[in-house]
């Protein structure tokens, strides 16, 4: 009976072992091995360097411009390396351009990974040394203090020395020079720059087109099978709930490029009201009533539209149900006066088809979605909603540059 005992809690321990292992197993396939081993990173790093001595073979007396890379996350961090590029451009100095701080796996990972555009004809700092390395006289690092109205101008003259190699120690095209008005003053060449430079990786772009089949959807313009789509941008975290409630005490407006004249009109009455708190909170987290609003708004414009794609964070699966149920019922569309009905398709950022291997990329995707459907809705506390609003009225294609086609909740 000891015996019998003995082997039935040793049995016990390894199956117990067994299960500990089988959903380290499940955690570490869906932690670790949804992302692109770094071995991918590592050729995309050699590419960027053998491009860059290419291009350098054909440049005479270049000078550079290295500037203080200073947002996180996706969003923030694109639009302050397409400005960073801009403003290399516009002062004659070749962008040394930085890895892209990943914060999902805590590493730095090749710009080219996600944005093509600013690495034409620029150079990645892993060969700043040897282009230029420090104590050279050749080289300066600078400080460029100014107020933001006048950061842009003051920038471009600071840029305008003789040494080959300006490093810029201080960060100035940030979220706060972004969340002024004074960036509107630079909006029409940044958007020109953004029909002419802005591209994303390949990457980016096969998930992109391999999702639109699969979610039996087509993107603006196209004449491709599929339906035309209105994309809906949902946030529901409890950050964004607590930055909402600090926007409200701090009587903040809209970010960004949703300062815009031409945006800021599209914004769904009522119009926020940065001195009411509850304005500020039903325009920065807006209950579902009203993000129904400015769907019938757009419906009823263009009733040809039958599908919605909701890009959204993980804390959104509750409202996107409700939002589905409403969006489905017959009755509700014909009293919300859609004389097509109620929508077809309903799709979300959850189901796009990537690989294992693709997560890195997903960001980059959601934001294509929405700059490629026919209607967006967004919501002008969002940096994310900011820079769809920037790439659609300029971008590689100009696919929804008319503002009637925005709406702000």
């Amino acid at each position: 009976m000891k015996a019998a005992r003995w082997i039935d809690r040793f049995r016990s321990r390894i199956l117990f072992v067994v299960a500990l292992l089988a959903v380290y197993l499940i955690i570490s396939r869906f932690s670790f091995g949804s992302q692109p081993p770094y071995s991918f990173y590592l050729e995309l790093k050699h590419a960027e360097e053998d491009a860059a001595r290419k291009f350098l073979e054909s440049q005479k007396n270049p000078k550079f411009v290295l500037l203080r890379q200073n947002q996180a996350g996706f969003d923030n961090q694109a639009q302050e390396i397409l400005l960073h590029h801009h403003l290399a451009l516009q002062s004659s100095r070749i962008y040394i351009y930085q890895p892209f701080d990943w914060r999902a796996r805590k590493q730095q990972l090749p710009l080219s990974a996600f944005l093509l555009g600013p690495t034409q004809h620029s150079v990645p700092s892993s060969l700043v040394e040897e282009l230029c390395p420090r104590g050279s006289d050749d080289v300066v690092n600078i400080k460029i203090d100014s107020s933001q109205t006048d950061i842009w101008k003051t920038a471009l003259s600071a840029l305008n020395r003789k040494e080959k190699c300006i490093v810029v120690d201080n960060p100035i095209l940030d979220s706060k020079y972004l969340s002024s008005s004074a960036a509107q003053i630079i909006w029409t060449p940044f958007q020109k720059y953004l029909s002419r430079y802005f591209q994303w990786s390949s990457q980016i772009l096969d998930i992109v087109e391999r999702t639109y089949p699969f979610l039996n959807l087509r993107s603006h313009f196209s004449s491709l099978d599929g339906e035309r789509y209105m994309a809906l941008h949902l946030q529901r975290s409890v950050t964004l709930f607590d930055r909402c409630t600090t926007a409200a005490k701090g009587k903040t407006g809209f970010t960004n490029w949703a300062k815009l004249p031409s945006i800021l009109s599209t914004t769904l009455p009522p119009y926020l009201d940065t001195e009411n708190a509850t304005s500020v909170m039903d325009h920065c987290y807006p209950p579902l009533s009203r993000i129904m609003e400015a769907i019938d708004y757009h419906a009823r414009r263009k009733p040809y539209i039958r599908a919605i794609h909701i890009i959204h964070d993980g804390a959104a699966s509750t409202d996107i149900w409700k939002l589905e149920t409403a969006l489905k019922n017959e009755e509700r569309a014909k009293r919300a006066g859609w004389v097509n009905g109620p929508m077809k398709i309903i799709t979300h950022s959850g189901l796009v088809p990537y690989q294992p291997d693709e997560k890195d990329f997903l960001a980059g995707v959601d934001i294509e979605m929405a700059r490629r459907a026919e209607v967006f809705i967004g919501n002008g506390y969002s940096s994310l909603t900011s820079y769809i609003i920037a790439l659609r009225l300029g971008g590689d294609f100009v696919v929804g540059g008319v503002p009637e086609d925005m709406s702000l909740l």
